[in-house]
C-alpha cells in the first residue's frame, strides 16, 4: 500500500535524516512521493509520480528544506487510482470556514459507500482523496448548522465519529492537519509507530531506526499540537485485518 510520516514539534527542527531514511523505503513503494510543509498558515505541497529514490527533484527539495514545526510525507504503492501527479499524496482542501485540511493515508477503502458521491469532485481517482473530501464535507455540514466556524472540541468530536464510521472493513491509517492540530489514527496493528523527544513527536509507518519507537495506540483518534499529545479519544475497537481470505460478504481485492 503506502507509507506515511508526520512530524510535530514546539520549535522548528531539521529532520532531513529521518526523511531520507523514510524515502529510501520507496524501493518497495515506487508509485510516487509527496511532502507537505506549512508556512505562515499555508500548506506547500511537493509531489511526483515517480519512485522517490529515482527523483531528481526530491534531493534538491531536501537539501533546501530547512527547519519546520509540522511536516507530512508520503510514499505510494498504488492500489486504487493510476500513477499520476493527481493521485500522489498529500491532499489538501479548505472548508467553508477557511480551515485548510491536509491528509496523507496508508490503506485501502473496501467499504466506502459514503465516499462514492465524491468521485465527481476529486481531482484524481484515489480513495484517499475521497476520504479527505468526505471529512471536509462533514465539516461544512456542521459549519452550516452551527452558523459559523467550529470550535476545536466540535472538530474533534466530528472527526472522531467520522473516523469510526470509515474504519469499518477499511484500513484507515491517516495523518490529518488543520493548520493547528495534527490528528493521528491507525486501525491495523503494527502499521504506525511514533517516537518522542523533548516537545517533539515523529510518526512513521515503519520505525526509522532500531530503538525508541512505539506502536501508536490502536483504533483511537489522537490529537497533537507543538509535539504534545493533547487528547486521546475513545477506542472504537474497529480493527482492520489484512488477509487474502475475505468472506463472501466482503469485497474481494488483490494484494
Amino acid at each position: 500500500m503506502c507509507e506515511i510520516l508526520g512530524f510535530s514539534a514546539q520549535d522548528p527542527q531539521n529532520i532531513n535524516g529521518y526523511l531520507r531514511t523514510f524515502y529510501s523505503h520507496s524501493v518497495a513503494h515506487p508509485d510516487g512521493w509527496g511532502l507537505a510543509t506549512f508556512e505562515k498558515g499555508h500548506v506547500c505541497i511537493r509531489k511526483e509520480p515517480v519512485r522517490a529514490i529515482d527523483s531528481q527533484r526530491l534531493p534538491k527539495v531536501l537539501d533546501h528544506l530547512g527547519t519546520h514545526q509540522v511536516l507530512m510525507a508520503h510514499i505510494r504503492l498504488a492500489t486504487v487510482g493510476s500513477i499520476n501527479p493527481k493521485n500522489c499524496h498529500p491532499f489538501s482542501r479548505r472548508d467553508n470556514s477557511g480551515v485548510e485540511w491536509t491528509l496523507i493515508h496508508n490503506g485501502t477503502i473496501f467499504n466506502g459507500l459514503e465516499l462514492f458521491p465524491y468521485e465527481s469532485q476529486q481531482k484524481g481517482s484515489t480513495d484517499s482523496e475521497r476520504v479527505l473530501l468526505y471529512l471536509v464535507d462533514q465539516m461544512n455540514h456542521a459549519i452550516g448548522k452551527n452558523g459559523g466556524p467550529l470550535s476545536p472540541e466540535e472538530r474533534f468530536l466530528l472527526l472522531e465519529q467520522a473516523v469510526k464510521r470509515l474504519s469499518y472493513r477499511n484500513k484507515l491509517n491517516l495523518l490529518l492537519y488543520d493548520g493547528t492540530f495534527l490528528y493521528v489514527h491507525t486501525n491495523m496493528l503494527g502499521t504506525l509507530h511514533y517516537k518522542t523527544w523533548e516537545n517533539s513527536v515523529l510518526f512513521s509507518t515503519a520505525p526509522l531506526e532500531e530503538t525508541g519507537w512505539h506502536q501508536v495506540p490502536m483504533t483511537t483518534l489522537l490529537v497533537y499540537r507543538d509535539g504534545k499529545l493533547l487528547r486521546q479519544g475513545e477506542n472504537h475497537h474497529t480493527e482492520f485485518f489484512d488477509t487474502l481470505h475475505i468472506s463472501s460478504m466482503e469485497f474481494e481485492y488483490n494484494i
